[in-house]
């Protein structure tokens, strides 16, 4: 009698709203799982390219600022000669490719509009981009110019057309070489004010916690750059201003393996 009613008409079709029901809840189970990997390999994803991010930015506003007051220095001096008519040895200038590293800038204009990179972040990042790509194009005019430069003998006479002719050459390919070394430099300085621009945006993205950590691990790098603890002080507060001078201090003591001063 039970098994009859078991299997009554009304009683099979409650098992099968049952069954539906399990495999309802367990597709809805395996897509909730389904959706926290994919939710944690974005994550993941998330955190090792804004931290790239952090990385070559810091890199590129150090470097930049560096070239940018080093090349205007340096065509002011050149451009002093070119003004008296003449000319100096400039063909000492080589640079090989690829000169800086920027794959992850690169790869993150490829997540334009992602969870990665909003509409802002690829903005600043483009105009980044497109700065390095021109330095990249003015430093390969630049080598080539270095290359036209020749060494007259010093046993040519000097009113000869042969020194005449290669002397204006000389002269015409420093004139540009002088116009190279201040594009280099005023691109320099854009390429350091976009990554400026962009960390805020990063640092916003990795925490304060997580940013000031890169910034102290920075720091500690380029130490040896400095030449003395005041002198790494200046420079650790002009790029990371968030460190107070006592904490520089101490990272700097720390590096160096100097005892810090005891007060009696």
């Amino acid at each position: 009698m039970f098994l009859r009613k078991l299997f009554s008409s009304k009683n099979k079709f409650t098992w099968v709203l049952i069954d539906l029901l399990i495999v309802i809840i367990g597709v809805y189970c395996a897509f909730l799982i389904q959706n926290y990997a994919e939710q944690e390999k974005n994550e993941k994803e998330k955190n090792r390219v804004v931290t790239a991010l952090k990385y070559e930015l810091e890199a590129f506003r150090f470097q930049m600022s560096e070239i940018s007051l080093g090349m205007t220095s340096y065509a002011q001096q050149l451009s002093s000669t070119l003004s008296k008519g003449d000319y100096a040895n400039f063909s000492d200038f080589r640079f090989i490719e690829p000169q800086y590293d920027y794959q992850t800038i690169q790869y993150s204009l490829s997540l334009q509009n992602s969870e990665i990179v909003d509409f802002e972040l690829y903005n600043t990042l483009q105009s980044l981009f497109v700065e390095i790509k021109k330095v990249e194009h003015v430093e390969r005019l630049i080598t080539e110019t270095s290359r036209r430069y020749h060494t007259l003998p010093s046993n040519l006479d000097k009113e000869t057309s042969a020194y005449k002719l290669a002397w204006t050459n000389n002269y015409d390919n420093f004139d540009r070489f002088v116009t190279l070394i201040e594009d280099r430099g005023s691109i320099a300085y854009r390429i350091a004010t976009a990554s400026e621009n962009a960390l805020p945006l990063i640092n916003n993205r990795i925490g304060e916690t997580k940013a000031r950590a890169i910034e102290k691990e920075l720091i500690i790098n380029n130490l040896d750059m400095a030449k003395n603890e005041d002198h790494a002080v200046m420079i650790a507060k002009k790029f990371f201003p968030r460190f107070t001078e006592e904490e520089i201090r101490q990272i700097y003591r720390e590096k160096n393996g100097v005892p810090d001063t005891v007060s009696d």
